[in-house]
């Protein structure tokens, strides 16, 4: 973690306090940053046209594509066809590699494959079904095919460096720099140090936490400062979107996705002015 110089005169830096951005941030759920698998009814179909008409996913995840089972027949056997190009393994969809009967047919009808990492491209997708009997293929069906495009991975940084400073625990308002599809969620930890400087090891570090982010704005309550007077250090460790949530595995965030320094906050001691006194006066 890099140190960042103080720049701060008489708190030129100042909180921005925006109380109804905040009761609507934390109002919206948090989101788990864990392992997102498509439970069954979360599918839709690609359309010809429209806003179903191309699959968007994010580099590095893993997506799972179905085509619906046909009806069972007795006697018969249906294999279906699962091609990507460019060429990706296909896996069964717990992750495990998958051996096709022949060429590109396989004896499941939902699998999942690895997004390579080739972002800003256009990759497709190919399927059908065949009936076989005894081994021999009887009937097959058209071709399927559409595209799928690979995004990149979602960054976040800070839009300004410059610490906030106040003389009590208040709620922030940390502007950011945010690339991806809302709505975002972050994951940070707050180091505490009781002095004015990063002296190394931390009085205290928070739990991982985490946030919805509706917009370029990451608001903190007053409680995340409420260790004492010193330096709060807020460090991003993880971003995700709603592209990349939908990966069955949780796709790390790259250090290029994160911001390189700590975003500082100074909470300084808060003067009293006490009564004026005087000489008591003589009996």
């Amino acid at each position: 973690m890099k140190h960042q110089n103080l720049k701060i005169g008489i708190f030129a830096a100042v909180f921005a306090l925006l109380p109804a951005l905040m009761i609507a941030q934390t109002s919206t759920p948090t989101l788990e940053n864990t392992p997102n698998p498509v439970p069954p009814g979360t599918y839709t179909e690609f359309t010809p046209s429209g806003y179903e008409s191309i699959d968007s996913v994010t580099v590095g995840s893993r997506m799972p594509y179905q085509v619906e089972a046909q009806t069972p027949v007795t006697g018969l056997t249906f294999e279906y066809k699962w091609l990507f190009a460019p060429g990706q393994p296909i896996l069964d969809i717990d992750g495990a590699t998958l051996t096709p009967t022949t060429g590109d047919y396989y004896n499941t009808n939902e699998i999942s494959v690895e997004i390579p990492d080739a972002p800003n491209t256009i990759m497709t997708i190919t399927a059908n079904v065949r009936s076989m009997l005894g081994g021999v293929q009887l009937c097959t069906g058209s071709d399927s095919t559409y595209s799928i495009r690979i995004l990149p991975r979602p960054t976040v940084d800070w839009a300004s460096s410059t610490p906030l400073a106040d003389c009590a625990a208040v709620p922030v308002s940390i502007p950011l720099t945010l690339t991806g599809n809302k709505d975002f969620e972050v994951e940070y930890i707050i180091n505490y140090y009781s002095t004015y400087v990063n002296g190394g090891t931390p009085t205290s570090t928070s739990a991982v936490k985490y946030i919805v982010l509706t917009d370029d704005n990451l608001i903190l309550p007053a409680t995340e400062f409420a260790s004492g007077n010193g330096l709060y250090e807020i460090e991003i460790t993880g971003i995700t979107d709603r592209i990349s949530r939908k990966s069955l595995d949780p796709i790390a965030s790259d250090t290029d996705d994160l911001p390189n320094d700590a975003f500082q906050v100074l909470i300084y001691p808060a003067p009293v002015t006490n009564p004026v006194q005087h000489v008591r006066n003589l009996p």
